[in-house]
């Protein structure tokens, strides 16, 4: 894979022990704790600005773009995975299930590998299924981890068992599902993009492609060296 927004394999070594891969170098660390780490003193002030946050969310959005266009389904997109490189430059990657600073994100169902159901769709949940639309419902819940600064968990004050019920019942039923609250200073339009993610029907969920083109408009001007 060969895309300016997803991470470099440059490796690996899987006939003999130790196992292992080597990436490219990633000078900044994950998304999440490169937001966390940047919080201002008081939580009503922050280092980025509005434009930046939404700048590394659509490259995020970019590097998805690509994915979907070689039928490459991610299934663990969120903040951990999507690392930080100079000029806030975004790159996507997939390791953060084996990093011990996470594993309260990943919920270990009935013996069953353990999932990182707070970013999954409610049909990779009850189903099983995976595709580029429930990827972009994780993307929304990323976009919403982004404009939170990380400072909490999505779905913070329910269990993992609660998480499950609750999207459990969202598949059953007609009434409208909102997935997480509109975050502190997040425009409708930006919200509204999110609830259309969370949409039940995965038809009815934009592609990356439309989600791309609808953050880089929204985006326009930001330059990165000057903003």
């Amino acid at each position: 894979m060969r895309d300016p927004n997803i991470v470099q394999l440059l490796g690996a070594n899987l006939t003999s022990d130790p196992l292992h891969v080597v990436y490219e170098f990633c000078q900044f660390g994950d998304l999440n704790q490169f937001l966390q780490e940047h919080i201002a003193d008081s939580l009503l002030t922050f280092v980025f600005s509005y434009g930046c946050l939404l700048y590394m969310a659509t490259q995020i959005a970019s590097g998805m773009k690509y994915l979907e266009s070689i039928n490459f389904v991610h299934k663990d997109l969120a903040a951990r995975n999507c690392l930080v490189y100079p000029g806030y430059s975004i790159k996507i990657s997939n390791y953060g299930i084996v990093r011990s600073v996470f594993a309260a994100d990943y919920a270990d169902l009935g013996g069953k590998s353990a999932l990182p159901i707070r970013w999954m769709a409610w049909e990779s949940i009850v189903k099983g299924k995976f595709s580029s639309k429930s990827d972009a419902w994780s993307f929304a819940v990323t976009l919403w981890e982004i404009l939170t600064f990380a400072r909490e968990q999505p779905y913070e004050d329910f269990s993992d068992q609660r998480v499950v019920e609750h999207v459990s019942h969202f598949s059953r039923s007609t009434a409208k599902h909102i997935m997480l609250p509109q975050p502190i200073n997040c425009p409708k339009e930006i919200f509204d993009l999110m609830c259309e993610c969370w949409q039940k029907h995965d038809a009815d969920r934009p592609n990356f492609r439309e989600i791309h083109l609808f953050l880089q408009r929204k985006n326009l001007g930001y330059n990165p060296e000057t903003n």
